[in-house]
């Protein structure tokens, strides 16, 4: 039985895998290309377009041999527009695109397309029946390459939208939006309490290393660690945040006191890490993105504030919900009310601080760019609950000392 850590992984390969559709589209298509001659054998009656031996023998070559080269073709379109996208923006987008539905399915129609049409050829004349010709197997080839030409025009304008500042920024937001309604689901109606250590550990606490290898905190399973805790009598912190890097052999988890080999590898089982961070349990993720788009066009080598603006738009929808939400104090209690497992969340002000802290730094001398900053939080301030004003305000007064700063 997998654990909770390989099912998330196995989850995320298969989200992200570029050819897992394209396989399916693959072993589609050779199932066809055995079914439909053998209905062709039993039908009388004739298609739309009748063929020849000889001229359904060019037509599947034609469509075999032109699908593996425009196949190739589209894949360096793929890898230029990758490049472009990730030079432009932020390398952090090419899991978006890795992801992308329409993509994978326009791989695989070609790549199905080629398949077909070569299994069908075979079929055309074969040893005991040199005359014969599976006419709805040749026509359906045929409405195959017009499907491959429809998903190429449905690729062409994915990957248009891919490479707009405007269509970027849009979808990470969705993408933030999402993760903040799964993880904040509940509004702010009260102050959250001053974050601190939910449990002071004595000298009998014991710390769980990472066994594996080293890699980022892409999610893990409160619920399961919480369960392992109340039932071994434990109280569990996770040490690094969701996003933060673990390296080999450092610490991921600190328990109350030593537990047996068994407990210790159905929690680390409950924490799964990656080569990268993903935005199914850190919704301060979609804002980081957001505002490496934002510096990277207000480098000197790009200068585009304009786009650093669009970057802001979204970064001020992120926040207004954040400011409309309670914000978790990452402590996880049994039935009787005793912390068993917590962890680190980020604050309001953290929130702050990651959205403006480096638009701030790096686009304080620009009119537009420190105007919208103005504009943000302003909207922040009509906004946002009266506990979260000092916050708020303090980024204000940074701003102003920065454009201060920046234009004597």
């Amino acid at each position: 039985m997998l654990t909770w850590s390989q099912r998330f992984r196995f989850s995320e390969w298969v989200r992200a895998s570029t050819w897992l559709i394209p396989a399916a589209c693959v072993a589609a298509a050779i199932v066809l290309a055995q079914l439909l001659p053998e209905f062709d054998k039993r039908i009388e009656a004739d298609p739309p377009f009748v063929y020849g031996v000889d001229s359904a023998q060019e037509l599947l070559s034609a469509i075999a041999a032109g699908m593996i080269a425009f196949t190739g073709f589209v894949f360096s379109m793929l890898i230029l527009a990758v490049q472009f996208g990730s030079n432009a923006f932020t390398p952090r987008l090419l899991r978006s695109f890795d992801q992308g539905f329409t993509v994978k399915l326009a791989l695989g129609a070609f790549v199905a397309t080629f398949i077909y049409a070569l299994l069908v050829l075979s079929e055309v004349a074969p040893a005991d029946d040199k005359n014969f010709v599976p006419q709805y197997s040749v026509n359906a080839a045929v409405v195959l390459v017009g499907l491959s030409v429809l998903m190429f025009l449905l690729l062409i304008a994915s990957v248009t939208g891919f490479l707009r500042a405007s269509r970027v920024v849009a979808d990470t937001g969705r993408t933030g939006r999402r993760a903040i309604e799964t993880a904040f689901p509940r509004p702010a109606e009260t102050p959250e309490q001053p974050r601190t250590d939910h449990v002071a550990f004595g000298a009998a606490s014991y710390d769980i290393a990472n066994p594996g290898r080293a890699g980022v905190v892409q999610a893990f399973d409160p619920g399961g660690i919480t369960t392992v805790a109340e039932a071994n009598s434990l109280v569990v912190e996770m040490l690094p945040a969701v996003g933060e890097f673990v390296a080999h052999g450092a610490a991921v988890f600190r328990v109350s006191e030593e537990p047996d080999s068994g407990t210790q590898k159905r929690i680390l089982d409950s924490i799964a890490l990656g080569e990268e961070r993903t935005s199914r349990q850190d919704p301060a993720y979609a804002l980081r993105i957001l505002v490496d788009i934002a510096i990277k066009a207000l480098s000197p080598g790009i200068n585009d504030p304009t786009t650093a603006v669009q970057a802001l738009d979204q970064i001020e929808d992120l926040l207004l919900m954040l400011a409309g939400r309670r914000l978790p104090d990452g402590a996880y209690r049994d039935g009787g009310g005793e912390v068993r497992f917590f962890y680190r969340t980020p604050t309001w002000g953290e929130y702050l601080d990651l959205a403006f802290t480096e638009i701030r730094t790096y686009g304080a001398d620009s009119p537009q760019v420190a105007l919208r900053l103005r504009e943000v939080l302003q909207s922040l301030r009509a906004a946002a609950p009266a506990w979260r004003m000092e916050a708020i305000d303090e980024q204000s007064r940074r701003l102003e000392d920065a454009v201060a700063a920046a234009n004597p």
